[in-house]
This record gives structure tokens, C-alpha cells and sequence, in this order.
């Protein structure tokens, strides 16, 4: 009797139970996501998808000198690999790699003690980045060697990596969108405004953990076996995250998106495009005290 009267108002019970047991499990993904977004990073997204409604398609080249910042090795292959490939004998390309990568992977035989083990992966690590700098033709590499999750932003840092900039005189600058979920990627933004807000370049932000709203797109359809390549250097970092696949995912999605294709299939790579000036006005007005909202 209760059940058919509950029917009759349209209340199902155990449909309402599955809800809110089905919910419970997604609210430690939900909630947060909209805990942490402040007013500032609510403003950035909002200006930022204000330009996103038609993506301009980059050709090649971009730009005569290529200047990359990667947190760690492997997120210039992940994230800009299938331009960076495009452009291995038509540009410069110079890389500034953050930090050592010691945490994060797996080694073929893991050795026995915590710093023994980064050590190795540190090395390791540095060896999978010598070999895609040379498949990309670089010209120059520059490691600052932090300790993950301890990138400086003090004076002597800023100095250094202006210094690398300026000796190079890049056309584009390629860095992990300043909205990338991992912090050695926003660090190595506030880093980067700090020492190089001035410059007048073209700035191409790139996405590895977060997806963001692109103003340009690259078409990576004949390029995508070189990225896969560059990012198969990396076997530390395959032994525990099948980078391969979300790369490959990831570029075709994007290809639906922004279809350059008459099927949208096929490869892309999203970008954020600004002027240098106005890309680090977003980072000044978001970040405060080197420390990400």
C-alpha cells in the first residue's frame, strides 16, 4: 500500500536510496573543484572561455625560436610533443626542464631505500629527456635540477632563468597552462611571471593534467606518431601511467572539438595563445605570494 501511494507521487525509494548512495562516492571529486575555486580563478576561466569560441588553427612554424619550460621531464612530450615534432627541423628548439622528476615513476629494478631510489630516478629521468631533445634536434637543454615540489621563485632563480631567455630570444614561449593541476606546473608559472613578464613574445600554454579552453589549435594528424614516440623515451614514467593511450585519447577528442577534418577524426593539440603581457596579467592577478589561490 505505501509503495503504490509513494508510485502514485512519483517518489521511488530505491531510486532515491542508489541516488544518494551513487552521489556519496563522486563528492570527494565534486566538491572540491568547487571549494577551490575562488572569485579570482572563477574571473580567469570565465576570461579565458570568452575567447575560446573559435580556436585559430596554427601553421607551421610558429615561430623561428621555440622556448620551452617543462616542470618535469616528459610534459613538453605529453603536452606540446605533436608541435614540437612538426617543428624538430623547420625551428630552435630550447628547453628549461624544472625540476629532477625524482618522485614520481617506477624503475626496472627499484633499489632499496627511499633517497637511493630518487637518485636513480632523478638520473634515469634526465637520460629519457636527453633522448627526446635529441629526436626534437634541440639546441640548447637547461636543467635547473629542483626537488619536486620545490621550485624557488627567489631572486637568484628569476635572474637565472631570465638569463636563459634573454641569451635566447625566443619567438614563442610553450609552459603547462597557469591553471594545470599539479603544483611544480603552477609554480613554474609564477616563476616564469616573475622573471619574464616584460618580454614581448607570444606565449602557447599547453595542457597535460587539466584540460583548458583553447584559443588555438594545432593539427598533429601526421605528427602524432613522433609525439607517441617521444613520449616512449619515458619508460620510467609508463610503467605506472599509460601516457601513450591518454595522449592519443586526448588529441582525439580534441580533434572532435575543433574539428579540422571533414569526419573530426584525426590528432590536435589545444592551446591557450596570448601575448606574453596579457598572459602574465593573469597570473598577477591570480596568484598572491607565490602560492597558488
Amino acid at each position: 500500500m505505501i509503495k503504490t501511494i509513494l508510485h502514485s507521487k512519483n517518489i521511488h525509494p530505491r531510486r532515491w536510496l542508489n541516488g544518494i548512495f551513487s552521489y556519496s562516492r563522486y563528492i570527494g571529486y565534486i566538491k572540491p573543484k568547487l571549494v577551490d575555486c575562488g572569485e579570482l580563478e572563477y574571473l580567469a576561466r570565465r576570461r579565458l572561455l570568452s575567447k575560446s569560441w573559435q580556436p585559430r588553427l596554427l601553421s607551421k612554424p610558429v615561430g623561428k625560436r621555440l622556448f620551452v619550460l617543462s616542470p618535469h621531464p616528459d610534459d613538453e612530450s605529453i603536452g606540446a610533443g605533436g608541435l614540437l615534432w612538426a617543428h624538430r627541423d623547420v625551428s630552435e628548439i630550447h628547453f628549461v626542464v624544472m625540476t629532477k622528476g625524482e618522485k614520481g615513476g617506477a624503475l626496472g629494478e627499484n633499489p632499496q631505500g627511499q633517497e637511493l631510489f630518487k637518485a636513480k630516478m632523478a638520473e634515469a629521468r634526465k637520460s629519457e629527456f636527453s633522448k627526446t631533445a635529441s629526436m626534437l634536434n634541440a639546441k640548447s637543454c637547461h636543467h635547473l635540477d629542483f626537488d619536486e615540489g620545490k621550485i624557488s621563485c627567489d631572486s637568484k632563480t628569476v635572474n637565472k632563468l631570465r638569463s636563459i631567455v634573454d641569451a635566447i630570444k625566443p619567438d614563442i614561449i610553450f609552459i603547462p597552462w597557469f591553471l594545470d593541476d599539479r603544483t611544480d606546473h603552477r609554480d613554474t608559472n609564477i616563476l616564469y611571471q616573475k622573471a619574464c613578464s616584460d618580454l614581448e613574445t607570444m606565449v602557447l600554454g599547453y595542457e597535460v593534467w587539466s584540460m583548458l579552453e583553447p584559443n588555438a589549435v594545432f593539427d598533429i594528424s601526421e605528427y602524432l606518431d613522433g609525439k607517441i614516440s617521444l613520449i616512449k623515451n619515458y619508460e620510467t614514467q609508463l610503467r605506472t601511467v599509460d601516457y601513450v593511450n591518454y595522449a592519443k585519447g586526448l588529441a582525439s577528442v580534441r580533434a572532435f572539438q575543433y574539428q579540422v577534418n571533414p569526419c573530426r577524426n584525426g590528432a590536435v593539440e589545444a592551446y591557450l595563445a596570448l601575448p606574453n603581457h596579457e598572459y602574465c596579467d593573469l597570473m598577477r592577478n591570480l596568484y598572491h605570494n607565490n602560492a597558488p589561490l
